[in-house]
């Protein structure tokens, strides 16, 4: 049981509260409710910010993407713009994102951040897609690939990333998924898909 918060603190509370449960425990057991009771508010507090879990896992999706946004810049200023290097930091940066904010993930992408559903979070899970992309349009680019390959690239790349991670938050015993084998193992299977690209050009006859 925790102190009765001071008065205008809730919904900081509540998304700390929320984040830690989430990060432990996952999302699907996660209930307003369990909110009040731990904090001794009122039934109708944690409404008053968010009028369901749909809308609080929404929020906890905004805070993961823009985290997750954040991360690639990051990690895709450490390379020259469309090289080999800076495709290998883009995918580390999936992996220290994962490492940093596993539980999160499923909140991201479990969900169909439409426009509809919530805004923002939409905003922002196409500006981690967008930041994505724009790393591959600069890649063919300086590689002098056909651009018709882009969509191909893009959709392969991101399979295997989201992939890779599932089953490293979910399969770990297959996985085993420490720091260290994630980035190798990432870095190992973009070199081969780039490299299956790069050197069979004509891919129809192959």
């Amino acid at each position: 049981m925790q102190a009765p918060l001071a008065k205008g603190t809730v919904k900081a509370a509540l998304l700390q509260w929320a984040t830690q449960f989430v990060e432990k425990q996952g999302y699907h057991d996660l209930n307003l409710d369990h909110f009040s009771k731990e904090y001794q508010v009122s039934h109708a507090a944690p409404y008053r910010h968010f009028p369901n879990k749909m809308a609080l896992l929404a929020e906890l999706a905004r805070f993961g993407f823009e985290d997750l946004v954040a991360t690639q810049r990051r990690f895709l200023a450490s390379e020259p713009s469309g090289s080999r290097a800076q495709m290998l930091a883009l995918s580390s940066a999936y992996v220290d994102f994962l490492v940093r904010r596993g539980q999160l993930f499923d909140v991201m992408w479990d969900f169909t951040w439409t426009e509809e559903r919530n805004p923002e979070t939409a905003a922002r899970g196409q500006e981690s897609f967008q930041l994505f992309a724009g790393a591959v349009d600069d890649y063919l680019r300086v590689q002098a690939m056909d651009p018709g390959q882009r969509g191909e690239i893009l959709m392969n790349i991101w399979s295997f990333l989201h992939g890779l991670a599932v089953l490293a938050l979910h399969k770990s015993e297959v996985v085993q998924p420490t720091p260290e084998k994630l980035d190798r193992l990432v870095r190992s299977g973009l070199n081969a898909l780039l490299d299956g690209y790069q050197g069979c050009p004509d891919r129809d006859s192959v």
